[in-house]
């Protein structure tokens, strides 16, 4: 049983277990309907991260042979909002940027921690379960930066110009 690998799946467990309760937190603390809601997807793909990190840690006890995991997209891939409820978005506050950017701080984090794992495993089966945790990860960063700019009115939605002052 290979000693780093353990401590990696141990830290990526115990990161996943702390944004979880951070996006349960400020689930809770948000007053904007979908700032509520997208903490608690970000929440729900926290323990769907945890789980099979646990089970691939459990194989590895057992000594099983490593298999390929599939790791779901994430909830998150399906919360992009239409044009509509841009319009209709609520004012948030200053604290939900705040989270959002605490939340945006964890992802990267996160992130950084799979493909740095993912770089040094020998394993392909290993490289392959980080580097798709690191995907998943990468999709809430750019979803949450998303939201962030949006709360700016920057002009951006998703890295796209939504409107241009040179336009007639």
């Amino acid at each position: 049983m290979p000693t780093e690998l353990m401590k990696a799946l141990k830290t990526a467990y115990e990161a996943e277990k702390e944004g979880l309760r951070a996006y349960l937190k400020y689930a809770k603390q948000t007053k904007v309907g979908t700032g509520k809601n997208m903490f608690i997807q970000l929440a729900l793909d926290e323990i769907d991260h945890m789980e099979l990190i646990e089970k691939f840690t459990e194989k590895i006890m057992a000594g099983q042979p490593i298999e390929q995991v599939n790791v779901p997209k994430g909830r998150l891939s399906k919360f992009m909002p239409s044009t509509k409820d841009l319009k209709l978005a609520e004012k948030s506050e200053l604290a939900d940027e705040d989270a959002l950017k605490v939340a945006l701080t964890h992802e990267e984090k996160a992130m950084n921690f799979y493909i740095n794992e993912a770089s040094k495993a020998t394993d392909p089966k290993v490289k392959d379960f980080f580097n798709k945790l690191a995907d998943v990860e990468k999709k809430h960063f750019e979803i949450i930066k998303a939201e962030i700019d949006f709360m700016s009115r920057d002009g951006f939605w998703f890295d796209t110009q939504e409107f241009s002052v040179e336009e007639n």
